[in-house]
């Protein structure tokens, strides 16, 4: 009995420290492998197996007990046994393998979890790109327009319904931000972007800048007409989705960029609904 309680009880905790490890790993390098309902699964499974680890642990003592009162009644008998002890380089030995085979096996189980967690990241990234570019499709023509309208960025004041299509994009759950860049129609070694961080102000608008990072320069291609850059950022694997909007004329007048948010169960996410 003794035994069955002991074996249980450590199968409990290993399981318990496998689990834990496991967590330490996906908080530390950001893994996307579990979704909410399996993370709440596996917290269940954690917290279970402490409880009856514990219990394990209590009843483990009291046996424990029962046997050294067992073991010193037969001590009498057993006073004339030669037991044969194992070896103190083979004990030895033997703790070095199983540690061993412990860090082993640990290091297989979080190589599989990375891999899988890379599958998963992959699917759920294009999950996202493929929900921003139906979700960006129906408002891409409005956009077009009041974009096109606009002439030079207005630094305040900007477009009330180009305010409100931004933020109608912003509210969406799996969107972090939204970001309207436009090109500088005096400079082309600078671009003009607007977010809408807040409720509408009028001192609210278009904001500057110098072309530097490399999504910039792409930025800066695409609205010359080439969007060869903007569809290798695409096809990166990130919460990033770019689209350039094009006028009447079919020319690019500006480039929408929808931060996705990375907490956002992809998962369950059905096109069209």
């Amino acid at each position: 009995m003794l035994t069955l309680v002991v074996h249980a009880t450590a199968l409990l905790l290993a399981l318990a420290a496998t689990l834990v490890v496991v967590g330490i790993f996906n908080e530390s390098l950001d893994w996307d492998l579990f979704g909410p309902k399996l993370e709440a699964i596996l917290t269940g499974v954690f917290g279970g197996s402490i409880a009856l680890a514990s219990a394990g642990v209590a009843l483990t003592t009291v046996l424990g007990i029962q046997e050294i009162v067992q073991a010193f009644r037969a001590l009498p008998k057993a006073r004339g046994a030669d037991e044969a002890e194992p070896a103190p380089e083979a004990t030895r030995w033997g703790y070095l393998k199983a540690m061993a085979g412990i860090l082993v096996g640990f290091a297989v189980l979080i190589g599989s979890l990375a891999w899988v967690n890379a599958r998963v990241q992959a699917h759920r990234t294009e999950t996202f790109k493929k929900i921003a570019a139906e979700q960006v499709g129906n408002f891409e023509a409005k956009l077009a327009a009041r974009v096109a309208a606009l002439g030079a960025p207005p630094r305040s004041a900007v477009d009330k319904e180009l305010y409100d299509l931004i933020r109608t994009l912003d509210g969406l759950s799996f969107v972090q931000r939204s970001t309207l860049y436009v090109p500088d129609p005096e400079d082309p070694a600078a671009l003009w972007g607007y977010t809408a961080w807040r409720d509408y102000k009028t001192e609210d608008g278009f904001a500057r800048f110098f072309v530097a990072k490399d999504f910039e320069k792409a930025l800066a291609a695409a609205l010359g007409g080439d969007g060869a850059e903007l569809d290798r950022l695409n096809a990166e694997k990130n919460f990033t989705f770019y689209r350039a909007l094009r006028g009447a004329d079919g020319h690019p007048v500006g480039v929408l960029r929808i931060d996705g948010n990375p907490r956002e169960n992809f998962r369950e996410y059905r096109l069209g609904s």
